[in-house]
């Protein structure tokens, strides 16, 4: 019994819910409609066809010359045209392609060229010690000349500075 007395109690809550809600939907329906009384547009009594047909015909016709624009005193407001928007663009100049013409020259390496053999005999061991050539006495008139000069650090630094730009890359 205890069980019922309960569910009847739900039921009527739910029941006083309901009727406070329909209430308050009634009330706010009632005051909008004082706020702002409904007015309604009729409905036009032409087809769509013929409002296109009115429509085209407008748009033959072209626009109506327009009043300038005033402002509230009655004076007419300037006419503002728009700067041309600066552009990076170059159109002027043509376009130049960046790619690479076709060759018809084969990838493969060439071969590297054949020399002339310099008839020396090398049939010698490597290892004997070269026989110095007789000097001339010219030979020993440049070499003491040659002495003289890099006696002298100027001439020395010269020398230096000389054999680095005449020596080779790699030795």
């Amino acid at each position: 019994m205890e069980k019922l007395q309960t569910l009847g109690l739900i039921l009527f809550g739910m029941a006083v819910f309901v009727w406070r809600m329909v209430q308050k939907m009634r009330d706010t329906t009632r005051q909008e409609q004082q706020e702002r009384p409904a007015t309604r547009v009729p409905l036009p009594s032409t087809s769509f066809d013929e409002l296109l047909k009115q429509m085209q015909q407008q748009n033959a016709r072209g626009n109506a010359p327009t009043s300038p624009a005033t402002t509230p005193g009655g004076r007419q407001l300037p006419h503002e045209v728009a700067r041309p928007a600066r552009t990076q663009e170059q159109p002027a100049a043509r376009p130049v392609s960046q790619e690479r013409r076709a060759t018809s020259v084969s990838l493969e390496r060439a071969a590297p060229v054949a020399r002339r053999n310099t008839g020396m005999d090398h049939s010698e061991p490597a290892s004997q010690p070269r026989q110095p050539r007789p000097s001339t006495p010219a030979d020993s008139a440049r070499r003491s000349a040659l002495n003289a000069r890099l006696r002298s650090p100027a001439e020395l630094r010269e020398a230096f500075i000389l054999s680095e730009i005449l020596k080779r890359k790699f030795e």
